[in-house]
């Protein structure tokens, strides 16, 4: 091992992991970070070890990555959603609370025509 193979690794460092009561972490095997579960390990393993991994593992990484991107996608739509949702509703409220019941209905008609137009 030359000096330049100790000064390109990074200091270990203490991780935290959470793993449920009576059950041990995964650990990688090429620098021994404790990982929750398995999928994690596979992650791991494909963003920080690609180039020691087998063709097998390869595969199981990319599978993982795209199932774990379709996951997030999908995150990120209920999100928006739920921040439309909340602001028509805090809209219809505001409006509410100032007794004008055209004001919400004009509101909502000026954001649809909008986003109409847009198109």
């Amino acid at each position: 091992m030359t000096d330049s193979d100790t000064t390109d690794r990074p200091e270990r460092a203490a991780y935290e992991t959470r793993v449920p009561p009576g059950e041990s972490p995964a650990a990688c095997p090429y620098c021994g970070r404790p990982l929750e579960s398995d999928r994690l390990l596979v992650l791991h393993e494909g963003l920080d070890h690609w180039e020691r991994l087998d063709d097998d593992r390869r595969e199981a990484f990319r599978e993982t990555y795209a199932g774990e991107t379709d996951d997030l996608r999908t995150f990120r739509l209920k999100m928006l959603g739920l921040l439309v949702v909340l602001y028509f509703a805090f809209l219809f409220v505001y409006s509410y609370v100032l007794e004008d019941p055209y004001s919400s209905t004009n509101a909502a008609l000026v954001v649809f025509g909008l986003l109409s137009r847009s198109r």
